[in-house]
């Protein structure tokens, strides 16, 4: 499947949004993500971006952040342009749609993990506008809001919609205005408990939140999320000096500190990785359970850690292992 680039917008000093056509319709469910391949330096990365759009749109929309030292992110805002074209693979993601469809919404993000928060809004508001929806965006500055005018149009449209942007330094005043914490977040959401929470951001803020619905006693299995990377693992470092893998007829070794992944690219075996940060589930492979340091299994289910497998890009192996790959 092919993407055609027929705009960029730029949404802040740091953030694109690409528009595409496809050569082909694709299939997603609001909030899922398109794995993009893209072409650097004579070398194919592949990497996962959340659609902004949802289905009926003119145009498939990827918003994405430069980030330091972002090899695929920064090619793209420094060399994209308008005509470029892109092989994508099948839209993916868990964290998506079925989660937003029914109930009160409590939809949280930080940067640009607005992007498929904000399209599940749309996709929500669409079926029902009657939804009782808390949207809650922070930011940096109010230069660093994403989406700003599109949301405050659907808010004056939608009066169920409470929007609120949360600012931590406003800039052009010269002050700060505080960052979201568990008090904020109930002023803004006195009812959360009743609340469905959808949200996305960085890690350190996907922490946070865990720790303000402890405090205001927000049942768990109602909190849905998608992180950036991969949550790091709370077991010790490995130590030793490194293991072997066995693949079909082929011995790698693999460092103590090396991802599983690092250690079969290095090889040059076939592994495909989108994300790389233990959220899309592409790079999973099979190997011994008690064999694994893993610091993300956000795409496994309970019976497939219990047959060996495991995410490349978010596992260590702690001995030497066979291993099967996808």
């Amino acid at each position: 499947m092919q993407l055609t680039c027929t705009e960029i917008r730029a949404e802040t000093r740091d953030v694109n949004t690409y528009l595409f056509t496809a050569s082909q319709p694709i299939e997603f469910i609001p909030g899922q993500f398109l794995p993009l391949q893209v072409e650097v330096d004579g070398a194919s990365h592949s990497r996962c971006y959340s659609l902004a759009s949802i289905p009926g749109d003119a145009h498939y929309a990827l918003t994405i952040k430069r980030v330091d030292n972002g090899l695929v992110s920064n090619f793209l805002a420094d060399n994209t342009k308008v005509g470029d074209k892109f092989s994508v693979m099948p839209a993916a993601g868990e964290f998506h749609y079925q989660h937003a469809e029914s109930g009160k919404l409590l939809m949280l993000s930080a940067g640009c993990g607005i992007t498929p928060v904000y399209s599940m809004l749309r996709a929500r508001l669409l079926a029902d506008p009657q939804a009782d929806i808390v949207f809650i965006h922070s930011a940096r500055t109010p230069q660093d809001r994403i989406f700003v005018k599109e949301l405050e149009h659907l808010a004056d449209d939608y009066p169920n919609l409470k929007l609120r942007w949360v600012v931590s330094q406003d800039a052009e005043q010269g002050q700060s205005q505080g960052m979201l914490d568990a008090r904020m977040l109930l002023s803004l959401a006195t009812d959360i408990r009743e609340r469905r929470v959808l949200m996305c951001g960085p890690q350190g803020y996907m922490e946070a939140a865990h720790g303000w619905f402890d405090s205001l006693g927000v049942d768990p299995e109602q909190v849905f999320q998608e992180a950036f990377a991969a949550p790091q693992s709370d077991s010790e470092a490995v130590g030793g000096e490194g293991h072997t893998l066995t693949v079909g007829d082929k011995q790698v070794a693999i460092d103590a500190d090396q991802s599983i992944l690092e250690a079969l690219e290095k090889e040059g075996l076939p592994i495909f990785a989108a994300c790389r940060s233990g959220v899309c589930g592409s790079c999973k492979c099979q190997g011994e359970g008690d064999k694994l340091e893993r610091s993300s299994v956000s795409t496994l289910t309970a019976e497939e850690l219990e047959q060996g497998f495991f995410l490349a890009c978010a596992s260590k192996a702690t001995g030497d292992m066979a291993v099967t790959l996808p």
